[in-house]
């Protein structure tokens, strides 16, 4: 029964994300990075600072949205069980892990301006992307409290974690070849055997239609074209500077505001293509459709939701509308848009743990929610 609980994470979510587009156009516009990189040292140290200076602002405007989003607003709806102190001690881990990415991400740009200019921010701009995307599996668990859980019969190839967060959807570990199905504990302990089967079976179908790797793939094109363009709009003569560093940041967070845009409608397609396909293989339709059914309810508890907002917002398509399967979707960019949204920390985009999906909580910055 839809209580209110996705729309109350919705409004959240546009008002912080609108919040850090403004606060980079307007940065931009005045040339602020410039300005204030002129009233500190001409030195490493100055450029440090300012970059600092940044992610000092994106931690202490982002925390009351944190706050309301991983606490607040789960408790208005009950939907959280954890106590005040073991989500305040939750949150700051996340958040310490989160900005160190982002801070490596900067160091990496300054580094490869300061050595190369903007060739040389790209290059290494592009190691840090193929780190975060090799690497995503350990980030998560530096991140949230993700614990391994042993299954009864285990598949190879899968891993189950458990997360304090019902939410926690899991993903695919690698970079062009898939190496771990993570599924969350959750599932296990919320779904019937046989829709857990299910839920398991779609992933692998994930993986051996190929979508996993058209999503891999687009979700890393997308990021490293936007950070190509916000190089060249920071400037040659930025390059290696604090100042530069930081408008690249502003300008790709604006990149990553148009993917929330347009990547959404990517990945809906994929999430239809893949029902198509797996009731085409056998699996039966009232299954798959009290699969989402089951899923939704650990997410934003909505059956339905009005197109508009849907096509805008929503990566992963309401329950009622994956019930239609009367249209053929294709290709299947599986998870492009979220996946996109977790790369932008190696472009320092201020959107990443912004979206209604995942502000304030941790065990989501990293492996935002699928379609299942």
């Amino acid at each position: 029964i839809d209580n209110g609980y996705g729309r109350a994470r919705l409004r959240l979510g546009i008002v912080g994300v609108g919040l850090w587009v403004v606060f980079s156009a307007v940065m931009l516009s005045v040339d602020a990075a410039a300005r204030i990189q002129q009233q500190l040292p001409d030195s490493p140290l100055g450029d440090i600072t300012l970059i600092a200076l940044l992610l000092t602002t994106y931690v202490l405007v982002q925390l009351p949205f944190d706050w309301q989003g991983g606490y607040q607003t789960p408790m208005r709806f009950k939907r959280r069980a954890l106590s005040t102190a073991s989500y305040v001690l939750i949150l700051i881990r996340g958040i310490a892990v989160h900005v160190a990415l982002m801070f490596i991400a900067a160091m990496m740009l300054l580094l490869g301006g300061r050595l190369g200019g903007i060739s040389g921010a790209y290059l290494l701009g592009l190691v840090w992307l193929v780190i975060l995307v090799t690497a995503r599996g350990v980030f998560a668990q530096c991140i949230a409290r993700l614990n391994p859980v042993t299954l009864p019969h285990g598949t190879h190839g899968t891993k189950v974690l458990d997360s304090d967060d019902e939410g926690f959807t899991g993903g695919i570990t690698g970079l062009i070849k898939p190496k771990t199905n993570i599924l969350p504990g959750a599932w296990r302990e919320r779904l019937s055997p046989e829709l857990f089967d299910v839920a398991n079976t779609r992933r692998q179908h994930v993986i051996r239609s190929g979508a996993w790797r058209a999503g891999q793939i687009g979700a890393f094109a997308f990021t490293a074209v936007g950070l190509w363009l916000a190089l060249l709009l920071s400037g040659h003569g930025q390059m290696g500077t604090g100042a530069g560093v930081v408008e690249t940041m502003l300008w790709f967070t604006l990149w990553s505001f148009a993917g929330l845009l347009v990547l959404p409608t990517l990945s809906r397609k994929a999430a239809y293509r893949i029902d198509q396909q797996l009731v085409a293989g056998g699996i039966a339709p009232d299954r798959l459709d009290r699969l989402n059914a089951e899923l939704n309810q650990m997410q934003d508890a909505e059956l339905d939701r009005p197109g508009w907002i849907e096509t805008i917002f929503y990566p992963v398509p309401s329950v009622i509308r994956r019930q239609r399967r009367d249209r053929t979707e294709r290709p299947a960019f599986w998870d492009i848009a979220r996946t996109a949204v977790y790369l932008g920390i190696g472009a320092g985009s201020l959107l990443t743990r912004s979206v209604h999906c995942n502000v304030g909580r941790p065990a989501l910055w990293v492996w935002l929610p699928t379609d299942g």
